[in-house]
């Protein structure tokens, strides 16, 4: 099936080869960077000498609610340059300054609360990937970047930048400034930059761009943006960087029968970097600790297949768009990732396994970019699961303007025992006239004793505008293929899904977008044989208020060919002896009901927003269930704000009935931009778990941080009765660099 989608892109390549870019979308808006010898000062003014001779950016246009509009404040924009430095300035106008909304100092929130001035820069000027920088009227900085035009979004990259920004009378202002050493860049004389700016007007819902203001593309869709040029003669910086790190704590665990203490202090290298070439960096890490990664929401699984969970550990996220390749989603879940870094250094329990060293190397090399990882654990405290070694090869080559094609290894071999699991294979992505995109991968696992039925393969065509969805997808997952650096949750799988949909736009009224669409997904397995069939409706409706609910209509059939549990207990079988024995088992069968969706989600610019849905699916596997999820997020003052995970699950089967509670509730305070906090409290009725999570955060210089972290956690029933771990740890980084 791949090699027929590659068949078939032959005439499409040719085509769009004749046409020059294949797209004819790149942006033509041009803006110069003047190089200053004069000093600036990062105050949030751009009144000093420095800023009054350079060119200024201006004619912002809409995206919304008018496409093609002028916006209705005024923008305008600066950029200027030392050797080391580029700086941007904005001055945001508004013609109700008391009323701009500034909210939020957490780095790397979105700041979806907020206007925003947001940057993309594409040093490379391939069209494809970019650094994000933004912030809103309080300097709250948020950055991440841009892999392949925002199919992958790095929102947990961290550099060494600054922001600062002032309401003034008449709006508000932000002063970047951006060390060259921070980025990946040629040196080349005369370099020419991708370059876009977004503006954020959130109390009007209004988002306006210096170029890429048209529906149907993004901000990550870097194609779209404009040119900076006039960059000359400057100095990539820093080439060596070690960023050693100190720790220092207790953990603890207890329950009915013992109690153990235990001390956590250790030191280790959190990052060595070397720039090879300034596009080129090789970064090493040594006992790496990763105790100040925020917790991992909790979830209840209702069906037969196993919960994802994303990564959060910074070094895994830094470069993680090169390593993003075999990603299939289904509608709300992933049937398949090639590469999911939580494989490396957690058990299937979610528990730590020792990291004792890794390296990667990641960049632009001869006009490839390559990844390379190769990470070593050790054997987790029970031992089970064996010392092991990681590693990741990923090559890819840009095509056209927005197309590329790639290939990839994925290797894990345990230590003393003969087992080892390898994936190789080749992904493709083409984009046509704007909209239109067509991908395909295959891949094949080699595992002792296993030589066939050992393969994957997925494609999809798509058309993708403002208006129409039209789209055709495919998965294939043999029965003995096999990815120990993956999530692939269901196996023997085959497939098919068409999409269709369209989204008017009345000319007038409180009714911003309609979206309607319809999603039919046919199951089989590797025999034809139909496993599952799902159809999907949505009817969405997006108000010029920024409030928006959906209607969510679904019909599922299921054939199961054996039982599976649909949820288990905790059964106490002798004094101070508790086993899990199951509470709900679906028989096998053919089981099938209509279900619905109904969601409502507020404004984020108002002091109380969130979402909130019900979902009752009557029939649902020969029982009765409805799930609520709320999910408010209030802000209390411009520094404490506290946001709520509340899911409810009452159950009704013929065995029994049961009903979950699922919270995680944050709340989080900002004493300055430097100093933040977060609490986190988490129930699971299901797992008869209770937790805390507090964070302390204090960014003392930027790229380097104090934290404070305590945890506990408690067992309140089950298996583990009375159980309680608690830990409390300080970590010290700081960076030299050379």
């Amino acid at each position: 099936m791949s090699a027929l989608l590659l068949c078939l892109l032959v005439p499409f390549v040719s085509q769009a080869q004749n046409i020059g870019d294949g797209t004819g979308t790149h942006g033509k808006r041009k803006l110069k960077a003047v190089r200053t010898e004069l000093p600036v000062t990062l105050d949030g003014s751009l009144e000093e000498p420095a800023w009054k001779n350079t060119p200024v950016a201006l004619g912002f246009t809409q995206k919304e609610p008018h496409e093609g509009e002028e916006s209705t404040e005024g923008t305008e924009v600066r950029v200027l340059y030392t050797a080391s430095t580029l700086y941007i300035g904005v001055i945001c106008y508004d013609s109700q300054a008391d009323r701009i909304l500034a909210t939020e100092r957490r780095r790397d929130n979105n700041l979806g609360n907020d206007d925003t001035i947001s940057v993309v820069l594409d040093t490379f000027h391939d069209h494809r990937n970019a650094y994000l920088f933004r912030t809103n009227p309080l300097g709250t900085q948020y950055d991440a970047l841009i892999t392949d035009e925002g199919n992958n979004i790095n929102e947990n990259w961290d550099e060494k930048w600054d922001v600062v920004s002032q309401i003034t009378l008449v709006g508000w202002t932000a002063e970047f400034a951006i060390p060259f050493k921070s980025l990946r860049l040629n040196e080349n004389e005369g370099q020419i930059w991708g370059f876009d700016l977004e503006r954020v007007i959130r109390r009007k819902n209004e988002l306006t761009f210096w170029n890429g203001f048209r529906r149907g593309f993004k901000l990550e869709n870097v194609s779209q943006g404009g040119h900076l040029e006039g960059l000359e003669n400057i100095q990539s910086g820093m080439r060596f960087r070690v960023k050693p790190f100190l720790l220092g704590g207790f953990q603890r665990s207890s329950n009915q029968f013992h109690s153990r203490l235990g001390g956590t202090s250790d030191f280790g290298m959190e990052v060595m970097k070397y720039r090879i070439t300034p596009s080129l960096t090789a970064d090493l890490t040594w006992n790496t600790d990763f105790a100040q990664t925020e917790v991992d929401d909790q979830q209840v699984n209702l069906d037969r297949f196993p919960l994802f969970y994303p990564e959060k550990r910074e070094f895994f996220q830094e470069g993680a768009g090169i390593f993003e390749f075999g990603l299939v989603r289904a509608e709300t879940a992933t049937d398949m990732k090639l590469f999911h870094s939580r494989t490396i250094g957690l058990s299937p329990e979610r528990l730590p396994v020792p990291m004792t060293a890794g390296a990667r190397l990641t960049g632009n090399l001869g006009g490839f970019t390559l990844g390379l990882l190769n990470v070593q654990t050790d054997q987790e405290e029970s031992k089970a699961v064996p010392e092991s070694n990681y590693s990741v090869v990923r090559v890819k080559r840009n095509l056209l303007s927005r197309s590329n094609v790639g290939g990839f290894i994925l290797n894990r071999e345990s230590a003393g025992k003969g087992d080892f699991n390898r994936v190789y294979g080749f992904d493709t992505n083409f984009t046509f006239y704007k909209y239109l995109s067509v991908t395909a991968l295959w891949a094949k696992s080699d595992q002792p004793g296993i030589k066939e039925k050992n393969w994957v393969s997925s494609g999809t065509a798509k058309w993708d505008s403002d208006f129409w969805l039209a789209s055709l997808e495919y998965i294939f997952i043999e029965p003995n293929f096999r990815d120990d650096l993956g999530f692939v949750p269901r196996k023997n799988m085959r497939r098919f899904t068409p999409i269709l949909g369209i989204s008017p736009r009345p000319r007038s009224g409180p009714i911003r977008q309609i979206g309607l669409q319809a999603r039919f997904d046919y199951i089989t397995d590797r025999d034809w044989k139909l496993e599952s069939r799902r159809n999907h409706y949505t009817i969405r409706v997006e108000l010029q208020s920024g409030d928006s609910f959906s209607v969510l209509p679904h019909w599922r059939f299921e054939r199961l060919a054996k039982p599976f549990t649909l949820r288990d207990q905790a059964v106490k079988i002798a004094p101070g002896v508790t086993v899990r024995k199951p509470l709900v088992v679906v028989p096998p069968g053919e089981y099938s009901w209509w279900y619905s969706r109904f969601q409502y989600a507020a404004n984020p610019a108002r002091r109380l927003s969130g979402n909130v849905s019900v979902e009752p699916s009557p029939g649902y596997f020969g029982g009765d269930l409805v799930e609520w999820n709320i999910n408010p997020k209030l802000r209390l003052t411009n520094t404490l704000s506290v946001e709520l995970g509340y899911t409810i699950n009452d159950a009704s089967f013929s065995q029994t009935n049961f009903t979950d509670h699922v919270v995680n509730f944050r709340v989080n305070y900002a004493f300055n931009n430097q100093w933040l906090t977060s609490t986190t409290l988490q129930y699971n009725s299901a797992d008869s778990f209770s937790g805390i999570n507090f964070r302390l955060n204090y960014i003392f210089r930027p790229g380097d941080d104090f934290f404070f972290v305590y945890n506990e956690g408690r067992q309140l029933g089950g298996l583990f009765d009375g159980q309680r771990d608690r830990s409390l740890q300080v970590k010290l980084t700081y960076s030299f660099d050379f």
